[in-house]
């Protein structure tokens, strides 16, 4: 190779790693949005975002919201199959910013809106299944377990 082709080469290869030093802050950040919402219930979008074919097997990509070693946040779930059977091989689930598959995040960040809306329902509705409770059970607070 010559000095003027891995010239242009190393200047394309600088220009390409501070364009993705940006887009990860930019994923540190929507990350963190997503961390500090406080909500503990994991919601998962159900469309993949992305497949590998792995040589005898598949993994499907989904992106969502979940906990990974006690700290919420945008993550990464993995399963794989066997390609023919379709059986269940594994599951690995990682930071959406410890994922080495750009395709992958910025899928995941497409279906970020949608998963808002889906955290949003699952709110409502684990508020709602609350509030029945309470009035189902108030009678159960003022028990006299000794008559």
């Amino acid at each position: 190779m010559s000095g003027g082709a891995k010239e242009k080469l190393r200047k394309r290869s600088e220009e390409l790693n501070g364009r993705i030093r940006e887009f990860s802050k930019t994923v540190q950040d929507i990350n963190r949005y997503f961390r500090n919402l406080g909500f503990g219930t994991p919601v998962w979008h159900p469309e993949r975002i992305h497949t590998s074919n792995l040589g005898g097997g598949d993994a499907d990509c989904y992106g969502g919201y979940s906990r990974i070693e006690g700290k919420w946040g945008l993550n990464i779930r993995i399963i794989e199959r066997e390609h023919e059977s379709r059986a269940f091989v594994s599951q690995r689930v990682y930071s959406i910013e410890n994922s080495g598959n750009m395709e992958v995040v910025v899928n995941a960040l497409g279906k970020v809106p949608e998963l808002l809306r889906m955290l949003e329902k699952e709110l409502e509705q684990q508020a709602r299944t609350l509030a029945q409770a309470g009035r189902d059970f108030e009678d159960l607070r003022n028990l006299d377990l000794d008559a």
